[in-house]
């Protein structure tokens, strides 16, 4: 009797374990399904043997915990990817800064003690080009106009020069005719007074 008593509990036992095996790999819904279909009825109500109930109870529960888990796994995975999240944009904002100051300091230099834009710098290198250039043209202009004007001034001298000298000539040459007038004007006077 005890052998045929041992033989019937592990059959329920075998059952019960090969039904929760198959409860597991269903969804609750189902598990709850068969649950309710594979009880008697009894009048109007379901009579559940307790170690469905509580089959079904650590199936629950087990289902919830495992739940919980996944949400508290979820919940830290997204705590954890926010504070990446975090520090990749501190990162990022730090890198900007960093990339920011590296484009200021490429783009600025230094003129004079003074901190300038490279197209600053470029435009008052530019403008001192153009002055100077301006400046060489403009003493070229007047090197010319004063080598035209000194040119013309020893023209005019040379034709004052040789004005004076003919009218030295002249003179000279009136001088040496009046000496001879005069000469002659005296030694014919004197010829008279003889």
């Amino acid at each position: 009797m005890k052998f045929k008593l041992l033989v019937i509990f592990s059959i329920i036992v075998l059952g019960v374990h090969f039904n929760t095996s198959a409860q597991d790999e269903a969804t609750l819904s189902e598990q709850y399904q068969n649950m309710i279909e594979s009880s008697e009825t009894f009048e109007k109500y379901k009579v559940i043997p307790i170690t469905k109930v509580n089959a079904f109870g650590d199936i629950l529960s087990d289902s919830i915990n495992s739940l919980n888990q996944k949400v508290t796994s979820s919940q830290n995975a997204k705590s954890k990817a926010e504070r990446e999240r975090d520090e990749a944009k501190s990162q990022m904002n730090d890198l900007n800064n960093k990339l920011e100051e590296a484009q200021n300091a490429v783009d600025e230099m230094p003129f004079f003690g003074m901190s300038m834009t490279k197209v600053t710098y470029n435009v008052i290198m530019w403008s001192i080009v153009i002055i100077l250039l301006a400046g060489l043209v403009i003493v070229y202009i007047m090197f010319l106009n004063s080598f035209r004007l000194t040119r013309q001034a020893k023209k005019d001298k040379e034709l004052v020069d040789q004005e004076i000298e003919d009218l030295r000539k002249r003179s000279h040459d009136k001088q040496v005719k009046i000496k001879r007038e005069l000469q002659t004007a005296l030694n014919k006077l004197e010829e008279y007074k003889r």
